[in-house]
């Protein structure tokens, strides 16, 4: 098999893996599953992953760190309150755009953050840096940095939980100018540097 052959196998595993762990949960989903979904054998799949565990763990790995990537991407540069208003936009699109992706994240994350290998940046950090640089820059106020952080990526995935579980019924999208006020009328010093 070439090696875009593999590539394309390994990304119709990985989306469709995303998929099933995303609607029906990791237990309830078999390798059985993920092999018929991603067209490929299930001893395939056994070749690369002991399990469909160490699959979704490795899956939530890559796909948390990634999300790091792209987080810093979005917000930017500039004053940290618009960076911080920009990821909160980004994280509310990313629902709308790509769902099972969120979903997955959302409900793997207290088996598979333990997991995660250490040194790797996650979302947590770059939030973290992002409101850091507020703090030193007079823009955020001179409180404790991951406590703060926390207070942002709360509100974050507390509103990507109630959409999910269908309590919140407002596109995200529509939300993210609110969430973001309410969260910087708390956090900002008012001095935009």
């Amino acid at each position: 098999m070439s090696k875009d052959a593999r590539s394309d196998a390994r990304n119709k595993v990985r989306d469709a893996a995303i998929a099933l762990f995303a609607q029906k949960g990791v237990k309830a989903t078999t390798i059985k599953d993920i092999a018929r979904a991603a067209g490929v054998s299930e001893g395939a799949l056994y070749r690369h992953w002991a399990s469909k565990e160490e699959l979704a763990a490795a899956l939530f790995a890559a796909e948390y760190t990634a999300l790091s990537h792209s987080l810093r991407e979005a917000a930017g540069s500039g004053p940290a309150p618009q960076r911080l208003r920009r990821v909160i936009a980004w994280a509310f699109g990313l629902v709308e755009a790509a769902p099972d992706r969120a979903r997955f994240l959302l409900l793997s994350q207290h088996d598979a953050l333990p997991l995660v290998p250490g040194g790797l940046e996650t979302p947590v950090d770059v939030v973290c840096a992002i409101v850091g640089d507020g703090i030193a820059e007079g823009s955020i106020v001179d409180a404790d940095r991951e406590a703060l952080a926390h207070t942002v990526i709360g509100a974050i995935v507390l509103n990507i939980q109630s959409h999910v579980y269908g309590r919140q019924t407002a596109p995200l999208g529509a939300l993210a100018d609110t969430v973001a006020d309410a969260l910087l009328r708390g956090l900002s010093t008012g001095k935009e540097t």
